[in-house]
């Protein structure tokens, strides 16, 4: 028996695994009322009267050492005292969009919603996106994974059309820094976008009301710019990744925001290169429609741990 779970920088999602096949006992536990990694985790296995000494952790952090910080909430551990203290038959600690995109192992086809009509190819490198608290972004070449710290680049100069532009100099004015991708393609992101368009700073619309309400213009108007950027920012990252083997996007964020109408609008933008059009032409790009994508892919390291 062998605990997964899918640690974003606001809830943690568990459950746990028998057979590597199937998933039980699924549980969200909002991650700031837990004073540690260790109460958070022993929390879940008591409550659902586990008997497990095995984990797979995905975590919205760079892994860089046996410490783990945390990066957009104030929570760090040490994967040694974890290991140790709550999973001594075994554990693994990897970034949570690593442990998302070990589920493009094995996805089917209907698991995908197309943007444009190219298809995926795993024979070649791909990428995984996925905004939310933060923005996510993993590589896969073949059977590798590669965790990034992509949503933390700047916001380059000719993504700035005049909308933009004017968000960008209202950040730089009010932080004293260039935002990053991360600052604008997330959930706080939806927030500043509709808080300027609507110049009301303390607004009742959750994120998710302003990604349904297309009858408002300053909720369509922040809906656009959104899109925009995103597909804007996966050109960028397309590029350096040479990710013609796919771009595939994921969570709720992303399943609220692109509908089909915006389609061909998001293709025209992601292809929009002087030098490079024909290739960006070839790049396939999806949503993936897997409601728990973390969960499918901690399933494929837990086999390797049964």
């Amino acid at each position: 028996m062998i605990v997964i779970a899918d640690l974003g920088a606001t809830n943690a999602r568990f459950c746990v695994t028998e057979d590597g096949s199937t998933i039980s006992a699924v549980c969200t536990y909002p991650i700031n009322q837990y004073a540690s990694m260790e109460e958070l985790c022993i929390s879940y296995i008591n409550e659902n009267n586990l008997e497990t000494k095995k984990g797979v952790i995905g975590v919205a952090a760079p892994i860089l050492s046996d410490k783990v910080t945390f990066v957009n909430v104030d929570l760090e551990f040490s994967k040694s005292s974890l290991e140790k203290k709550v999973f001594p038959d075994g554990l693994v600690v990897l970034n949570d969009l690593a442990l998302q995109a070990n589920a493009l192992h094995t996805l089917g086809s209907d698991s995908l919603s197309y943007i444009g009509d190219n298809l995926l190819n795993d024979k070649k490198p791909r990428i995984l996106v996925s905004p939310g608290t933060g923005l996510g972004l993993a590589g896969v070449v073949g059977k590798s994974v590669i965790s990034t710290e992509a949503g933390h680049i700047n916001i380059v100069n000719k993504a700035q059309r005049p909308d933009l532009k004017k968000i960008v100099d209202s950040f730089i004015k009010k932080n004293s820094r260039m935002p990053t991708y991360e600052d604008f393609l997330s959930g706080k992101g939806i927030q500043y976008f509709y808080k300027f368009f609507s110049g009301n700073s303390a607004t009742n619309l959750s994120n998710e009301d302003i990604l349904q309400r297309r009858d408002d213009e300053n909720c369509v108007k922040t809906i656009n710019l959104l899109n925009y950027l995103l597909s804007s920012y996966l050109r960028y990252v397309a590029l350096i990744w040479g990710a013609n083997g796919g771009v595939l996007l994921s969570g709720s964020i992303i399943n609220s925001l692109i509908k089909e109408e915006d389609h061909a609008n998001f293709r025209e933008t992601f292809e929009d290169s002087e030098t490079m059009h024909e290739f960006m032409k070839t790049v396939p790009l999806a949503i993936l429609c897997i409601k728990d994508i973390g969960f499918a892919g901690g399933l494929e390291i837990a086999k390797k741990l049964l």
